[in-house]
């Protein structure tokens, strides 16, 4: 166990994040190497006159940066072991992929709906062409078959995205399209910007290829253009990642007017963007996509996934002419090539009918989960889209976020805190994520959505860690 004592009296910030920042600084500096065992919270409250509550939450923290990791019996470690790099899980993954964990609000998913029924006769139907069969069980090229690709360039044209298939690629749904844009556009070292409040599968894409992220100020539209100035001048980003409609976790949605004034910053300073638009599909009226406003700026990376059903994991790429060849090499390298039953499946859904079947179905299911959520939830202050799955809630004083979690994990309902979605140093905010569609039923999202309004109805129940 080390004697390190952190200086945190020429720092600034809260408590608990100027000792996570030391334990940072340390690590940075060689003062703490992988493995080297914490002191313990009570010694180290002690030693700094400090409670036992703010050293818990220094090391939730910097557990929450990927620094630390614990084990009950063993205290607190400094990550690592000199010999694997190990990875940063955010909490966004904590609660898995499963729907049937407790009331999972954790997820942003969609139902599944009838993606089982419409499945079983695609299959059928293809099965009973060999000479397809064949085609579909060899290797293809590596930007996928044209009729592949032109069933993407009409999917992304409902945006206003004007592309061909020359300049649209192919991918493993949209959290691989966004890999590939981030490992194609920059480097370990580089700055990428983001929301300030942003998406968990971007830091986690950040951390694992050593792209820094700096946040952006974001309001109710998004994206504000001014701070966007600020911050392209301020750290020199080498590109962006923004999600302009229903924007997570917040569900905020740029107007147009908002999309034509970002696109003229980033033009003008000649910034690259990676823009999310996997949940754009789903809003019956919308704006166009960022990428309408400024091609030849913007990396367009969407999907199937939110909008029909989770288990299509078919992505699209539409590139500037310039970023093409880049974004085909790196989707190459990550994974060869997207499977062709899984876009000859995507094909036919979006030329047949059974996609806008799909999508009017979601639209419908998450209207109605929305008004239950928010019928339930509506004496606090939430927002959300109504063509969506999600809910930001702004906790009432006193409520902590974590206090709130805890709680209600007891009562078998998991959400994310507010943690899980800042960049960096930033203060998280006291707002959780409620997501409707991974529940099963819509009794068990009015299940869920009664005992969070319940726990906040009644006493805050802040019990004190033991070390």
């Amino acid at each position: 166990m080390t004697t390190w004592l952190p200086d945190i009296e020429n720092r600034k910030g809260a408590k608990y994040l100027r000792i996570a920042d030391a334990i940072d600084d340390a690590i940075q500096e060689g003062k703490l190497e992988p493995d080297t065992k914490l002191p313990p919270m009570r010694n180290l409250a002690y030693d700094l006159g400090v409670t036992l509550g703010t050293v818990s939450r220094a090391y939730q923290e910097a557990e929450r940066r990927g620094l630390v990791g614990g084990e009950v019996g063993r205290g607190t470690y400094i990550k690592g072991n000199g010999r694997y790099p190990q990875p940063q899980t955010p909490r966004a993954f904590a609660f898995g992929g499963q729907r049937d964990n407790g009331i999972n609000l954790s997820m942003a998913v969609p139902p599944l709906g009838d993606g089982g029924t419409y499945l079983s006769r695609t299959i059928r139907e293809i099965s009973e062409d060999p000479a397809l069969c064949g085609q579909l069980m060899d290797y293809q090229a590596h930007s996928g078959l044209a009729r592949h690709r032109q069933a993407g360039v009409d999917w992304v044209s409902r945006t206003g995205v004007e592309t061909d298939i020359d300049c649209l690629t192919l991918t493993n749904g949209t959290q691989h399209a966004i890999l590939v844009a981030a490992m194609a556009l920059a480097r370990p070292g580089d700055t990428m910007l983001v929301e300030s409040i942003t998406y968990p599968g971007i830091i986690h894409i950040a951390a694992q290829l050593g792209i820094k992220l700096a946040p952006v100020a974001i309001d109710d539209e998004g994206i504000v253009p001014d701070a966007l100035e600020d911050a392209i001048v301020e750290y020199r980003p080498r590109c962006a990642y923004f999600v302009p409609t229903v924007q997570n976790p917040t569900t905020a949605v740029m107007s147009g007017q908002r999309r034509r004034d970002v696109a003229k910053v980033i033009q003008r300073h000649n910034l690259l963007v990676i823009e999310d638009d996997i949940w754009g599909f789903l809003p019956a009226e919308r704006a166009p996509a960022l990428a309408a406003y400024a091609p030849d700026h913007v990396v367009y990376a969407t999907g199937l996934s939110k909008a029909m059903s989770p288990g299509l994991r078919i992505g699209y790429i539409a590139t500037p002419p310039g970023a093409t060849d880049a974004i085909r090499a790196t989707a190459r390298m990550s994974s060869w090539m997207t499977p062709p039953m899984m876009a000859e499946i995507a094909l036919r859904w979006l030329n047949d009918g059974t996609g806008d079947e799909m999508i009017k179905w979601q639209r419908a299911e998450a209207e109605a989960r929305m008004k239950i959520a928010e019928d339930v939830l509506g004496e606090f202050s939430i927002r959300g889209h109504k063509h969506s799955y999600q809910i930001w809630l702004e906790l009432p004083e006193p409520w902590r976020a974590d206090v709130l979690r805890d709680q209600a994990m007891r009562k078998g309902v998991f959400f994310l805190t507010g943690d899980a979605f800042v960049v960096g140093r930033q203060q998280a905010p006291h707002a959780i994520r409620i997501c409707v569609g991974s529940c099963r039923t819509r009794e068990e999202v009015r299940q869920g959505v009664e005992t969070i309004r319940d726990i906040l109805n009644g006493p805050v129940a802040n019990t004190p860690v033991i070390a």
